[in-house]
């Protein structure tokens, strides 16, 4: 079996789902392929990057009344122009890989696919699938609905997606697909002995995506005076921010922070930790309810992740934080109630989906063999 991922780097989100479905092929011995729906050059994929990282940074009073205009009347041209600018690229990547199963993971991708399935350009054994990436819709998710299947995190969007012309039987509920790796569960005073922390203080794990939007170094400004507790700092890809909270730490003479770049141990540190401050992202997110880590989201959230952030919040999973200034307060809080962070695990726990990659590569064997 081959299956084709298409995928689009807006953020590092959409490519995490890319890379966990592909690896979990590849452990049952199928084929798996990932393209960029801009591909066709590497250009033109760090321009959209750019352009996403950019708008939701510095124009977001922009950004936000425009995704909710668009979600309630979608105007056609932009998604239209995707599909015109992409359609041929990925076609001839179709056609060249020949698969058996197309997976979307941005709604995007899942246009352009819609797309050529409507116009007959993908043989109908093809099987095709779009990935809801958030606890919310973004907009255009109406030019999906001509894939065969939309994997969704949350049966609250149900009745949404019906709204915007899916059927019941394409809707899969079986949660947003991450490495496996977040679902394996290690000893909290094991995970910290291997990372170098230490065992016994309170521990904080400090997130802000793969390209670090928030801002860690004024956070730990804000938490380094906080008693008896240590801090882990994931920087991402953002050098600069790196370098500020080292010397931050020299300056200082902090000794309970651990300044990150770049981190392939994520899962580790989530185990290790008491608690995450998080931005909203739905795959940030997922990882952080499979490892079972409660969280605080953060302050400035974009338009989406701030839906995310008060369904969370309201769920009480999570703690929504409107400034910095309010981030010792809650610590402190939660080191003072430890009940408190035990209820907000358990409802963790009974929320999360397992297993949801595993689940979704089996229904696309499955749906090979039938």
């Amino acid at each position: 079996m081959k299956v084709l991922i298409i995928s689009m780097t807006c953020g590092e989100g959409h490519n995490s789902i890319a890379q966990a479905i592909k690896r979990q092929l590849e452990t049952i011995g199928e084929e798996a392929k990932i393209i960029q729906l801009y591909g066709f050059s590497n250009k033109e994929v760090l321009k959209q990057n750019s352009m996403f990282l950019n708008t939701i940074k510095y124009i977001p009073h922009i950004y936000s009344p425009i995704w909710k205009a668009q979600c309630k009347k979608p105007v056609k041209f932009y998604i239209n122009a995707v599909i015109k600018h992409c359609k041929d690229y990925v076609l001839k990547e179709i056609n060249s890989y020949q698969p058996d199963a197309i997976v979307c993971t941005h709604n995007n991708c899942g246009a352009v696919v819609g797309y050529l399935k409507k116009e007959g350009m993908i043989a109908e054994k093809v099987t095709t699938y779009t990935i809801v990436f958030d606890y919310c819709l973004c907009p255009n998710w109406e030019s999906n609905r001509y894939l065969d299947y939309v994997v969704t995190p949350d049966e609250k969007l149900d009745d949404k997606l019906k709204e915007k012309g899916f059927r019941e039987e394409q809707i899969l509920n079986i949660g947003l697909p991450t490495d496996s790796k977040f679902f394996k569960k290690i000893d909290k005073r094991q995970a910290r002995r291997e990372i170098g922390l230490d065992e016994d203080k309170f521990t904080i794990i400090l997130y802000s995506g793969g390209n670090c939007v928030s801002s860690a170094y004024d956070l730990i400004k804000k938490l380094k005076k906080l008693q008896n507790v240590q801090i882990v700092a994931i920087c991402g890809k953002n050098d600069r921010e790196h370098e500020r909270i080292k010397k931050l730490i020299e300056r200082e003479k902090l000794t309970n922070v651990l300044n990150l770049g770049f981190c392939t141990y994520i899962d580790k540190l989530y185990s290790a930790g008491d608690i995450v401050f998080t931005r909203g992202g739905g795959m940030g997110l997922t990882e952080q309810i499979n490892k079972s880590i409660p969280f605080i989201l953060r302050e400035k959230l974009y338009i989406n992740e701030n839906i995310n952030k008060k369904y969370f919040d309201k769920l009480g999973m999570g703690i929504a934080m409107k400034n910095l200034r309010q981030a010792p307060k809650i610590v402190e809080t939660l080191i003072s109630s430890p009940d408190k962070l035990e209820e907000m695990k358990r409802k963790i726990e009974q929320y999360k989906k397992e297993n949801s990659t595993e689940k979704l590569v089996n229904h696309i064997k499955n749906k090979k063999m039938a």
